[in-house]
């Protein structure tokens, strides 16, 4: 179900995966956290990023150019490193310093760009339509990627002894972790392995909330927002999502949801977890922090999992 490794080349490991799910209560609720938050550099993108970059060194790719506002990044840089690529990681100037620093210290070019997260992007893009030496690797877009985000919903399946869940719960900034934990069980589904497939339950942080606006509406695809604040919530501050359209389908055909949650919510949540030995960053707190609104959704004694994405290392809170 994955890519193979190349002819002639070993695999490109940190030994990401088989991360712990957690069983925990959440205000009266059973529910699982699927702790992706200790991946090899401290977040979910190990998992797309370490099957992409393997399928790029097999194609001889020698450079490779992300942007990210800072675990995708750290993540190339990370795995570039291991694998003797160069990485040349854009990120907003408004990016969490742990996670410029992480870029920095794996040895990739870290070019901090101001404005918003869009910028970056443009700037990464552009670097590699005038660079054939260059691999665009975005987490955003590399098919690869998407394809290592279903091993998720593997390891979820195996733990819980072989069952699917009632509901999957995920931040979602471009759509990549829920549509590849869609993917995954639909894989265990053509293998005859599952006879159902989950719920879907997208997280989104005010303001940046193109999904909630489409989910409502009914719309296949969203319209792009005008949005420039930075928030706690850095990793889903996405205003023009690029898998828009085929998250908007899983979500429709899961019967699942969008929901937003702010500021005071997202901080709530993340301290609440924290209290319990949980420590994410806020960007994964909005998880929890949306299980409230999804409590007349949910029924009672269905399987609930909430994918933890990120440490809390990664974008600590002040300590005054």
């Amino acid at each position: 179900m994955l890519p193979v490794v190349a002819p002639g080349r070993e695999l490109i490991t940190l030994g990401e995966g088989w991360t712990p799910l957690l069983g925990d209560v959440w205000d009266g609720r059973a529910v699982f956290w699927k702790m992706d938050a200790f991946m090899p550099t401290g977040s979910y993108k190990d998992r797309g990023v370490s099957v992409m970059v393997n399928w790029l060194a097999g194609l001889d790719v020698e450079v490779v150019v992300d942007d990210s506002s800072g675990n995708a990044g750290a993540s190339l840089a990370c795995y570039a490193a291991r694998a003797g690529m160069e990485a040349w990681i854009y990120v907003p100037e408004s990016a969490p310093m742990p996670k410029r620093a992480q870029v920095a210290i794996y040895g990739a070019d870290l070019i901090e760009v101001p404005g918003p997260r869009q910028n970056a992007a443009k700037l990464a893009k552009a670097v590699t339509q005038h660079n054939r030496d260059t691999a665009y690797a975005s987490h955003a877009w590399h098919p690869a990627f998407l394809l290592g985000q279903m091993t998720c919903a593997w390891e979820i399946w195996e733990q819980l002894g072989r069952r699917v869940p009632d509901w999957i719960i995920s931040p979602t900034g471009h759509g990549g972790t829920l549509l590849g934990a869609w993917r995954g069980f639909q894989h265990l589904q053509r293998a005859g392995l599952v006879d159902r497939l989950p719920h879907l339950a997208a997280v989104q942080a005010e303001p940046y909330t193109p999904f909630v606006e489409a989910f409502e509406n009914r719309w296949d695809r969203v319209k792009p927002q005008i949005v420039e604040e930075p928030i706690a919530a850095d990793g889903i501050a996405i205003s023009h999502p690029v898998r828009d359209a085929t998250l908007l389908s899983a979500l429709y055909r899961s019967q699942g949801t969008v929901c937003v949650v702010n500021h005071g919510q997202i901080m709530q949540a993340q301290e609440r977890l924290a209290r319990r030995g949980i420590f994410v960053e806020p960007t994964s707190a909005t998880v929890a922090a949306a299980l409230e609104q999804l409590q007349s959704l949910i029924a009672p004694g269905e399987t609930v999992v909430g994918i933890l994405t990120g440490h809390g290392l990664k974008n600590p809170p002040n300590p005054d």
